[in-house]
């Protein structure tokens, strides 16, 4: 089993992205994968939007600290190359059935992380997703995996970081992942 902690470190205000209107606030975190025995496998950074964390759907606000599943989903979220317009049939059956609509009807031809947890089934309304993003403009609440910290509450190389996350995924087991969130302290 491998543990994931996201440890929320601190919020910026005023984020600026490059040709959007739209100004918003970001909670940069640290996002680090350790296996069994407590020792560091990979690390990154989160950005996240910035305020009170919720489980209610369809607000760009943070996810409540828990600990969480991931599951492999169909979406349209940002994702490296390697895991957009994928073959239905290469990833039928790492993908709950109840989903597959959303290829075969919707056209969602990536295959994302969705977040979870076992104690609040509800949960997966607020469809949280783990993908490419260096803004808080670039989240609906999910969790944007970034290798460097600009320390201005936006982050860098998005696409390195869930390249290599998504693949180490892959490779593990999407089944032996827990990621535990963790506010502010």
């Amino acid at each position: 089993m491998y543990h994931v902690t996201l440890q929320r470190l601190k919020e910026y205000k005023n984020i600026k992205k490059p040709n959007v209107e739209k100004i918003e606030d970001s909670t940069i975190g640290e996002f680090v994968v350790r296996d069994d025995n407590g020792k560091e496998i990979w690390r990154c950074f989160v950005v996240e939007n910035i305020g009170e964390s919720t489980d209610t759907p369809n607000l760009d606000k943070r996810i409540m600290p828990r600990t969480y599943r991931i599951k492999w989903c169909f979406t349209k979220v940002s994702l490296p190359q390697a895991y957009k317009n994928v073959d239905f049939n290469a990833w039928s059956d790492k993908v709950e059935s109840k989903y597959h609509e959303r290829y075969t009807k919707y056209g969602f031809k990536n295959i994302g992380l969705l977040l979870y947890t076992p104690d609040l089934p509800s949960f997966e309304n607020r469809t949280i997703y783990i993908h490419i993003g260096n803004y808080p403009q670039d989240t609906a609440a999910c969790l944007l995996l970034n290798k460097v910290d600009n320390k201005n509450g936006t982050g860098a190389q998005s696409t390195l970081a869930c390249q290599e996350f998504y693949d180490f995924v892959l490779k593990e087991g999407v089944e032996n992942f827990k990621i535990k969130v963790k506010e502010i302290e």
